[in-house]
């Protein structure tokens, strides 16, 4: 049945119907996101609208109110009037049952008037504003939209406030004909007096005293007046942790005269708790359960100093004291693992103490020390206490960039094997790289954040390059001098309001510090400072850690004396051994990874995506970059939408075989190189190719 909006009175008087369909159709200037949120009328949660769930109860439910519905239509029609379509149409179809409605806007949207002139007068003594100009929200060619007018206007007013003129003033017009859907807007500019700061008052600064506040802002007295600064400023004391309300504005909003010059500046606080406690969870299939305590202590022997204290805890439910063996099922990425001391419990435990102020607002230092014991799996366990000192530097063009001199003591345990595909050294006895290592390096890392989340961004990019030089001359051990570097860039557009195309490049190099770039011989450089690739944050097509040079030993199943591995040459010959496979990525000295992926909305807060990876690991000979080694795999995902980010199932596609590498076999306490080149079999179906992948957060 079909009904108007304009139904008989009596129908207002029926039982309250739950609204489980709401679409709009004919809309292609303004998308169905920007409509529904314009309107009173929202569609039930899909667990409240679906059959085959709605019965359990979960889910809001929403109901269907027919004078707001009516208001709707009106509320649709203005928008699109004040978006420039003037001729917009909006049309209804609702359909009824005895408990529940069906409902349609049937939009037509006609010609827009679209603006045919821009002008804007008074700025001619502004150098600079002319290109402001050319990059107004609002341009010739586009429908007459009042709400990038008004954008407009707001962007013509901040640039001349960030040049001096607090008290500028911007007065729009237009003319507008309806017939021939043509507009022209006018922007006539008053930039007042230019004014510097006289004063600057602090009000409410707490247990912070206002010599500390003032050193910590942009704003000073005598200096030409920026609205930049105030907003600079408000970031700023936000970011001490020590206020739950900061205000930076002007004392007047006028002038006292026409002629007046100077303007005063009043920074309100309000002060919080010096000292925070947070907490927080998160799963992953390879980190199993994973937790984070942490407790802050602002403002810490004065001068807005912080102490912090934070726990990281990982592999929680995988081994000793929490071996609750969840490896073999929820925590299925750990499966693999061989080694019961890399399925215990991971942790970091690091105390760090902020200067925020060293020599000028803009450097801060952090001295830092931590023990920690963290794993990779099947690659090696690292053991380590150390500290670190840094010093950060907020660059004019709002980068910061650290540089940081490390300390640290600890051993690094590995698989034989890889030691002896390495350093050709094949008796566990006579492995020395494992005894405890002096680790000394400095570093230098900047970063670019301007994506819009930290969580799940949809729009903006993130750049960062970290290099860091390890040598004796500053303290490493012999057997832990190398240089690495590595480069990232990722990217987000929307392509509409709820779909986000992200894209990403990583790429990194790693040198022995007694060798080149090109042609090097293979060099100790420890396991953990080498790249490894594979897994749901980097190639999805791949397992953890699995993209790139691995070496393989055949030793005696102790569970199944009849068990058999079956490998095959670079010939195709296949050859079969007694025993099981132990696979072991020795990681490389040259990486690159290049991601793509569109998100796109599916129900409420569940998404999907499609996403093609591909990268590639392996030990650089006369070549940066190995084609024949790039390993490219498409796969698609669904999210869902929690407070500690998207919670992530991917499922991507391997076309390839496994990678080759030396094969070993246990002789006694010896591992004996049977052949350079082997691989295992694979089978053919395609559920052998697949890789799943359940993580929390965005893969970058």
């Amino acid at each position: 049945m079909v009904i108007a909006p304009h139904a008989p009175a009596q129908e207002l008087a029926v039982e309250r119907r739950a609204i489980r369909g709401l679409s709009f159709i004919g809309n292609h200037a303004i998308d169905d996101y920007s409509l529904s949120i314009s309107i009173a009328t929202s569609n039930s949660s899909w667990l409240s609208r679906t059959g085959l769930v709605r019965w359990v109860g979960l889910g809001q439910t929403r109901y269907f109110d027919e004078r707001e519905f009516r208001r709707d239509v009106l509320r649709l029609k203005l928008l699109y009037n004040q978006s420039g379509y003037l001729e917009a149409r909006v049309d209804t179809i609702v359909r009824r049952s005895a408990d529940a409605v069906s409902i349609r806007f049937l939009v037509q949207e006609g010609e827009p008037v679209v603006v045919t002139a821009l002008d804007v007068f008074g700025t001619e003594e502004f150098p600079g504003i002319g290109v402001l100009e050319r990059d107004l929200p609002l341009a010739v060619g586009d429908p007459f939209n009042r709400f990038l007018l008004q954008a407009s206007t707001d962007s013509i007013l901040g640039a001349l406030r960030n040049r001096g003129y607090p008290f500028a003033q911007v007065f729009r017009s237009f003319t507008m004909d309806r017939e021939a859907r043509a507009a022209t807007v006018t922007f006539e500019v008053d930039p007042g007096p230019r004014a510097t700061v006289a004063a600057v008052r602090i009000e409410g600064g707490g247990a912070i005293s206002e010599d500390v506040i003032r050193r910590m802002i942009p704003v000073r007295a005598g200096n030409v007046f920026r609205q930049v600064d105030l907003y600079d400023a408000q970031r700023e004391l936000y970011g001490m942790n020590a206020f739950t309300y900061v205000n930076v504005r002007l004392e007047d909003s006028l002038p006292e005269t026409p002629s007046d010059s100077t303007v005063s500046v009043v920074v309100a606080l309000t002060p919080g708790s010096l000292h925070r406690v947070r907490l927080g969870g998160g799963y992953g299939s390879v980190d199993c359960f994973r937790g984070v305590a942490g407790w802050t202590a602002g403002n810490f022997l004065g001068g807005a100093r912080s102490l912090d204290l934070t726990v990281r805890v990982s592999k929680i439910g995988s081994g000793s004291p929490f071996a609750w063996g969840l490896q073999r099922n929820f925590c299925f990425g750990l499966r693999s693992e061989e080694d019961s001391s890399r399925l215990d419990l991971n942790y970091n435990v690091t105390a760090s103490l902020r200067e925020p102020f060293v020599f000028s607002r803009r450097t801060s230092a952090t001295l830092s020390v931590f023990g920690e014991k963290r794993s990779e799996l099947n690659a090696y366990l690292r053991v380590a206490v150390g500290g670190e000192i840094a010093l950060t530097r907020q660059t004019p063009w709002n980068v910061p960039v650290t540089m940081s001199y490390s300390l640290q003591s600890g051993r690094t345990e590995a698989e034989p094997a890889i030691f002896c595909a390495l350093l050709n050294v094949c008796r566990p006895d006579d492995i020395a790289f494992t005894r405890p290592l002096r680790r000394a390096w400095l570093g230098l890392r900047a970063t670019r954040d301007r994506a819009n989340s930290l969580l799940d961004p949809t729009r903006g990019s993130r750049m960062s390059a970290d290099v860091r030089w390890a040598a004796t001359a500053i303290g490493a051990d012999t057997l832990a001098q190398f240089t690495r570097a590595v480069g990232e860039v990722a990217a987000y557009h929307r392509v509409s309001r709820r779909m986000v195309f992200a894209w990403r490049l990583r790429a990194g190099t790693l040198v022995s510090s007694q060798l080149g770039l090109q042609g090097q011989n293979e060099r100790f450089v420890p396991p953990d400072e080498r790249f490894y690739a594979g897994g749901p944050n980097s190639v999805r097509g791949v397992g953890q850690n699995q993209l790139g040079p691995q070496v393989r030993v055949v030793e005696p199943d102790p569970r199944d004396t009849n068990a058999t591995v079956t490998m095959v040459d670079e010939a195709g010959a296949r050859q079969t051994f007694a025993g099981r496979l132990r696979t072991s990525p020795t990681g490389g000295n040259q990486m690159f990874l290049a991601n793509a992926e569109l998100r796109f909305p599916l129900k409420g807060r569940l998404t999907g995506a499609v996403f093609v990876d591909a990268g590639q690991v392996f030990n650089r000979g006369n070549e940066l970059i190995n084609l024949s080694r790039m390993r490219i795999t498409p796969g698609a995902g669904v999210r869902l939408g929690s407070p500690l980010g998207p919670v992530r199932l991917d499922v991507a596609i391997n076309p390839y075989a496994p990678t080759p590498g030396r094969l070993y076999r246990t002789e006694g306490p010896e591992l004996i190189l049977v052949a350079d080149n082997l691989r295992p079999v694979r089978g053919s179906g395609l559920l052998n190719r697949l890789q799943l992948h359940l993580s929390v957060g965005q893969a970058y």
